[in-house]
């Protein structure tokens, strides 16, 4: 049997540290997406458009997509506590998904877009920082 130094321990403990922050954020995240997906589908004059955009879609469609990205985000973020190296590249994948779903729905809610592409950036981080050559 091998002996763990103090600061693979430590290395360890960091990592699985961050692994349960990312799934937490993405469970959160997930959540909202969720909410922001059923308040769009269930009256469509929640949300108001800001000018004109090239990715144009009407609030139901893009309820829709929140919605799904939203229920894929957070049985990811479960997936996540697992630990797995396929769990937490699955999501990197669907949280920059969401970030990409989030920076085109930047029309019509462009305060909580930006605030949900700030947390799928700090998921993104924290699910990189926990892949690394000595934890894989």
């Amino acid at each position: 049997m091998m002996k763990t130094t103090e600061s693979e321990s430590g290395s360890r403990a960091l990592a699985a540290g961050g692994t349960a922050l990312a799934g937490t954020l993405m469970v959160v995240e997930g959540l909202l997406s969720v909410l922001q997906g059923i308040a769009a589908i269930a009256k469509d004059d929640v949300y108001a458009v800001v000018g004109k955009y090239a990715y144009k879609f009407n609030i139901t469609a893009w309820g829709w997509i929140h919605l799904v990205v939203g229920v894929l985000v957070l049985v990811a973020g479960f997936a996540v506590f697992t630990g797995s190296v396929l769990a937490r590249t699955v999501g990197v994948v669907l949280a920059v998904l969401a970030v990409v779903a989030n920076f085109l729905y930047l029309p019509y809610q462009p305060f909580w877009s930006i605030i949900m592409i700030g947390l799928g950036f700090f998921v993104i981080w924290s699910l990189f920082h926990d892949i690394g050559p000595e934890r894989v």
